[in-house]
């Protein structure tokens, strides 16, 4: 899996593209965070060592960007002593882990594989976001009553429409999502709210 990382200071980038080499890890490295986000493609799986604490976007408004933007990038953060704190509140916001500078190569490792498992679950919201999107209106407002445990029957009543018509909605959401039951579908429109409301996060 892709590595990439970001820091402003480019010794910093360097001393961690030769950990990272030497871990048997191919990396990329940037120094300036606009030229990152500018460059990077949202829907390529990879993982971030991002420095919290840079002047022109620190680390805090990086990880947004990415949210805002769906990238299916984990983020791992690397902080100085005194950034623990804000560290703190960028786990809060969907970081996978931090780690204090200089790296230590042992914590880099469990880090990378916890970040590994994120990717592949930003990468599956992802799809099914996509899916999503396929869906009209009124298919998404049916599975979203789905989701909250109503029958066909109370749906239609809520929608002021017909059970047949409800039947329809639901099957034809369930075709465009590629799910063959209910619980397939709950499990998608959980992936779904869970990364729209990532996205959404300040």
């Amino acid at each position: 899996m892709q590595i990439y990382i970001l820091d402003d200071d480019e010794q910093v980038v360097a001393a961690n593209r030769f950990l990272l080499n030497a871990m048997g890890h191919v990396s990329l490295g940037w120094s300036c965070p606009r030229q990152f986000l500018g460059e990077l493609e949202d829907d390529k799986p990879a993982i971030l060592l991002l420095d919290l604490a840079m002047p022109e976007l620190d680390g805090l408004a990086v990880l947004g960007a990415l949210q805002q933007r769906r990238s299916t990038v984990a983020v791992i953060l690397l902080t100085g002593h005194g950034d623990v704190p804000q560290a703190v509140e960028a786990m809060k916001l969907g970081a996978v882990d931090f780690l204090e500078k200089p790296i230590d190569a042992r914590r880099l490792a469990t880090a990378l594989g916890q970040a590994r498992r994120k990717v592949d679950r930003l990468t599956e919201q992802a799809r099914v976001h996509r899916c999503f999107t396929r869906l009209s209106v009124r298919e998404r407002e049916v599975v979203s009553l789905v989701a909250t445990g109503l029958t066909n029957k109370a749906i239609a009543e809520q929608l002021c429409v017909a059970v047949r018509t409800v039947e329809v909605h639901r099957a034809s959401a369930m075709h465009k999502l590629s799910v063959a039951n209910m619980a397939e579908l709950l499990n998608h429109w959980q992936l779904y709210r869970e990364k729209d409301s990532d996205s959404h996060k300040p």
